[in-house]
């Protein structure tokens, strides 16, 4: 038996290491390590339940969005469940769609081209597809400028990017105008003729595989394809194989019909299962058998105290805990909401990735290449639907009692937000990751969590290189605390911060 131990296995941050047990050149056991704490939810006990978005935020400097919406989502719902509110407007629900499925696009690219696509790049494995090479690939420069111009779109609606103040309990605080709205459409529609139109993917396919590229069909598309292809030329469809169990939050509705794009419940054993918000709700717990925190952080999210820290407990691994539903664990992210809406464009998870609903590394990256395409056909669908001339923001009261729930679905999986309020004060607040569903630890009956039992089995050609479990880990698109940490030392220094409007220089010094 040999001991390896891959930390960091991210490029987005460094939080996140595995400790494997190869046997026989093949992984017997997994242990999955989230290496910090982050306590974001001890953080609003006390505090107004306005203050609750601004501080859960700042959770993450990649999902930045997404636990504003969720955060607001659940303060939201504890007022309305107290009957001191009536919810938000409808325009302000579109617009916080279209925003979300803007940063879809975003997020997807970042993860197709920046974490993922240099795993099948030819710099790094000699693939032939020297556009997805890192930093010089023609791929990866256009991906880089065109995720540039999403931010961009971003900040137009929300104030600034990442961390934005527009979307809060009560709507969404800000007032576009039409020529924003224009402009937000522009940018977009200059991405989407970037990527391509949905229904070459057939021709570009076909491309990709006798190694011709016709830009007219769409650069990003022929680049996103090759990653498919050079994955499953590495045999990605046998790699990372989990239980075929899906969950989904649901998303995007239909502004006219009010139907979900992406649909809310779960898969297993074959089939689809719809479910309401109070049976999800019901269905989820928390173990920390194997976490560094307390019994008493364990149990029902709507019920267990906010996280407790026990750094030096006996058997624990990690700062994640492990989320079960009705005691299993489910697989979240782009792969779980097509599989659960039935999706699976041009056939290509059935004809390449062993199934439309197999759990492997190659669906999950095939499952992100379409999804890509069926939000960027809706995201326009929802600017045009938007009308900045009717309300965005309702009055939102500032003393209540009651309990809420936000259940949210950000590109990486399903979010849910807890909070309760007493007398106008949090008095719990719980957050429950997309990430900690997929990477998080085991659970007390020595379950292993869906990376954890998707990498065992693997092959490991090569211990000191070992790509392959490395492909599987980011197929999950793991994201832990991607936030700015500064360590001072110890002394002064002095910098220099250039203004970006005209008006001179400002020198920063600390001791």
């Amino acid at each position: 038996m040999v001991e390896v131990k891959i930390d960091p296995t991210t490029r987005i941050e460094g939080h996140h290491g595995m400790e494997l047990q190869v046997e026989d050149g093949q992984i017997a056991e997994a242990k999955s390590t989230m290496k910090m704490f982050r306590g974001a939810e001890i953080i609003t006990v006390g505090r107004s339940p306005r203050d609750a978005a601004q501080l859960t935020g700042k959770v993450c400097g990649v999902c930045f969005i997404c636990h504003r919406i969720g955060s607001s989502r659940a303060t939201e719902d504890a007022a309305i469940n107290a009957g001191a509110f009536d919810g938000i407007p409808e325009h302000a629900k579109i617009l916080r769609d279209a925003v979300e499925g803007i940063f879809f696009l975003w997020n997807h690219a970042i993860h197709l081209f920046a974490l993922v696509g240099p795993d099948y790049s030819d710099a790094v494995a000699d693939t032939g597809f020297d556009r997805l090479d890192p930093l010089e690939g023609d791929g990866y420069q256009g991906a880089l400028e065109n995720q540039r111009k999403l931010m961009q779109a971003l900040a137009e609606f929300g104030g600034r990017a990442p961390h934005p103040l527009a979307f809060v309990p009560g709507g969404v605080a800000t007032n576009p105008d039409v020529s924003t709205v224009q402009t937000v459409k522009s940018r977009v529609r200059e991405v989407s003729n970037w990527l391509g139109p949905t229904d070459a993917v057939p021709d570009v396919l076909e491309n990709v595989q006798n190694g011709e590229f016709d830009p007219e069909l769409g650069e990003g598309l022929h680049d996103v394809v090759s990653i498919l292809v050079a994955a499953a030329r590495e045999g990605a469809a046998d790699l990372g194989s989990g239980p075929n169990r899906y969950y989904s939050n649901g998303l995007f509705r239909e502004p006219e019909s009010g139907e979900r794009i992406f649909k809310r419940g779960v898969y297993r054993d074959g089939s689809f299962e719809p479910m309401t918000k109070d049976e999800i709700v019901a269905a989820i717990s928390e173990d920390t058998e194997y976490s560094y925190y307390t019994e008493e952080s364990a149990g029902k999210p709507t019920e267990a105290q906010p996280p407790e820290p026990e750094p030096e407990k006996d058997g624990a691994y990690s700062w994640g805990k492990a989320p079960r539903f009705d005691g299993e664990t489910m697989e979240v992210g782009p792969l779980a909401r097509l599989t659960i809406s039935g999706y699976d464009p041009f056939d290509l998870r059935a004809n390449l990735g062993g199934g439309f609903d197999e759990s492997n590394t190659l669906n999950r990256l095939i499952a992100r290449a379409q999804e890509v395409l069926i939000v960027r056909d809706r995201v326009l669908d929802l600017l045009d639907a938007f009308d900045p001339n009717e309300p965005l923001m309702a009055d939102f009261p500032d003393n209540y009692t009651g309990k809420g729930v936000g259940l949210w679905e950000p590109s990486r999986g399903t979010l849910s937000h807890y909070v309760d309020v007493e007398d106008g004060e949090i008095e719990r607040y719980q957050i429950i990751t997309p990430t900690l569903w997929n990477i998080g630890p085991r659970d007390g009956e020595g379950n292993p969590s869906i990376i954890e039992g998707a990498i065992v089995g693997d092959e490991v050609a090569d211990i000191e290189n070992p790509i392959n479990v490395m492909r599987t880990i980011r197929s999950f698109d793991p994201c832990l605390a991607c936030s700015v940490h500064v360590d001072s030392p110890e002394g002064s220094y002095e910098t220099e911060l250039k203004p970006a409007s005209p008006g001179g220089m400002t020198d920063v010094g600390s001791d």
